[in-house]
């Protein structure tokens, strides 16, 4: 096993504050002024959603936003190398939440896919381990306002509606 690379802490941590001092909703223009602020490299827009390359030391240092009503509701980094290697995503992963929970203290919660913290300004931060990497994803207050209220009414979060 090789160790996979990973965001730093120093990158999680400025990601964290950038985040938990945002007021939802975020439009785009403040999203693009923030990405820029976290040194992240404009790559496309949409009519939903805009992508930034992070320059995080990853294999693939992708950023995808959701935009919804105009205002980025969902913003998904790549914070470890895109890997088969699944001891080293382990690993990575454990190492991003220790950096998280150095910045925003122990996880609010946790489901299949990885832990969340609740961010002061109603957003929520989640770590989650997908099949071949680690994402940090980024709800606005909306969007996890959406999911407490399906965690309160026990509405399984891997079901597919429909």
């Amino acid at each position: 096993m090789t160790a996979l690379a990973r965001a730093t802490d120093a990158q999680v941590d400025s990601l964290c504050d950038a985040f938990t001092s945002v007021s939802w909703p975020l439009g785009r223009d403040d999203f693009k002024t923030l990405a820029e602020r976290l040194g992240w490299q404009f790559a496309l827009e949409t009519s939903s959603g805009i992508q930034h390359r992070s320059g995080y030391p990853v294999n693939l240092p992708t950023v995808r936003s959701l935009v919804v009503d105009e205002a980025v509701s969902q913003v998904t980094v790549a914070v470890s190398d895109k890997s088969d290697d699944a001891e080293g995503l382990q690993s990575a992963a454990h190492g991003l939440q220790a950096a998280l929970g150095e910045r925003l203290g122990e996880p609010s919660g946790s489901d299949g896919a990885g832990h969340y913290w609740e961010l002061g300004n109603g957003g929520r931060i989640r770590l989650a381990r997908v099949p071949r990497k680690v994402l940090l994803v980024v709800e606005d207050q909306r969007f996890a306002e959406v999911e407490r209220r399906e965690e309160r009414l026990g509405i399984d979060p891997d079901r597919t509606p429909a």
